[in-house]
C-alpha cells in the first residue's frame, strides 16, 4: 500500500464522516505534520487517527495475525480515538466473534478462492460490520478499514468509494432491510480501487444525514427468495442457518425471506421448529 494510495483511502473515508479536508490538504496533514487553515482539530485528528490504524492494519496483514476480538478492538481503539469512548465495549460480542469467524474461514481457504470471491468476502466483512453497529459512532470508517484489512491480506487493490452519495445510500438500505446482498452485489457500483476514487481531491461532502431514504436499489429479494425455495426443495432440513451461509446474508435477511414466503403460501412448515422440515409448494417463475 502507497502513501498515495493510503491518503486517498484515509480522506475518502473520513470524508463520509463530516471531515472537509480535500486529498490536498490530507496529504500535507499525514505526510509532512502541516495542518490546514480553518480545518478543525477534531476533523484533522480523525484523519491521523485513522492513518496509524492503516498502518497497523498494515503490518498485521504482513505477519497474517488471526482475526480476534481483541485485534478489532485495538484497530478500534486506534482509528476511533477522537470520538472518545471505550472500544472494548462493543454491541454484541457474538457478532463481533461471527465477524472474526468469516474473516479467519476466507483467509483460510484463501488460496483455492478466485479473486471475485476474495473481494465478495472483504464485502461481506463490511456488511457485517455496518450492520453489527458494534460502537456508538464510527462503525462505516471500521467498515472500510476491516474490508481493506482483508484485501490487504489477500494481496488485493484496496476499495475505496468512488461515488459517495449512492454508496450511503447502498449501504443504508441494505443495513436497513438487514439484507447483505444488496450492498454486495451492486459494490461495484460505488467501490472501486483507491487509485481511481478521488472525488476528494478538491472537495469533501458533507455528511449524508441519517434520515435520508434509502435508494430505490433493484435488491435481489425476489432473486434470494427463489433461491431458498430451490435449496429447500432438495435440502427441506436446512436451517436458516444453513441458507444464511450458503446465500450470504444474514440470518435476519433469511427470516424476512421466509415469512413472506409462508405468506404467499409458495412455503409451508411442517412439524416443530427442531426435527421437523420445509415443504415447497411451488416456486414462482424466475
Amino acid at each position: 500500500m502507497g502513501e498515495s494510495e493510503l491518503y486517498i483511502l484515509i480522506t475518502n473515508s473520513t470524508a463520509l464522516e463530516g471531515s472537509t479536508l480535500t486529498l490536498a490538504q490530507n496529504t500535507r496533514l499525514l505526510g509532512e505534520g502541516i495542518s490546514s487553515e480553518g480545518k478543525t482539530i477534531a476533523e484533522q485528528l480523525l484523519n491521523l487517527d485513522l492513518k496509524e490504524a492503516y498502518e497497523a492494519a498494515a503490518k498485521d496483514a504482513a505477519s497474517h495475525q488471526i482475526w480476534s476480538g481483541y485485534r478489532i478492538k485495538m484497530l478500534a481503539a486506534k482509528a476511533l480515538r477522537s470520538y472518545r469512548f471505550d472500544c472494548n465495549k462493543v454491541r454484541s460480542e457474538q457478532a463481533l466473534q461471527r465477524i472474526c469467524h468469516e474473516a479467519n474461514e476466507a483467509r483460510m481457504h484463501a488460496r483455492s478462492i478466485k479473486e471475485k470471491g476474495l473481494y465478495a468476502a472483504s464485502l461481506m466483512i463490511h456488511f457485517r460490520v455496518s450492520d453489527a453497529g458494534l460502537w456508538p459512532e464510527g462503525n462505516d470508517i471500521m467498515a472500510r478499514l476491516l474490508m481493506n484489512l482483508l484485501q490487504m491480506e489477500f494481496g488485493l487493490p484496496l476499495l475505496s468509494v468512488k461515488d459517495p452519495e449512492a454508496y450511503s445510500k447502498l449501504l443504508r438500505s441494505a443495513v436497513k432491510e438487514d439484507i447483505a446482498d444488496i450492498f454486495t452485489s451492486h459494490a461495484d457500483d460505488v467501490l472501486a480501487p483507491a487509485a481511481e476514487c478521488r472525488w476528494c481531491a478538491n472537495t469533501a461532502p458533507e455528511k449524508p444525514a441519517a434520515t435520508s431514504a434509502p435508494a430505490e436499489i433493484p435488491a435481489p429479494a425476489v432473486k434470494n427468495s427463489t433461491r431458498i425455495l430451490e435449496i429447500l426443495a432438495n435440502h427441506p432440513r436446512n436451517t436458516t442457518a444453513d441458507l444464511a451461509r450458503i446465500l450470504g446474508i444474514s440470518d435476519k435477511g433469511v427470516e424476512k425471506h421466509i415469512a413472506n414466503l409462508k405468506k404467499t403460501g409458495a412455503l409451508k412448515r411442517v412439524g416443530p421448529d427442531k426435527g421437523g422440515y420445509w415443504r415447497v409448494v411451488f416456486i414462482p417463475k424466475r
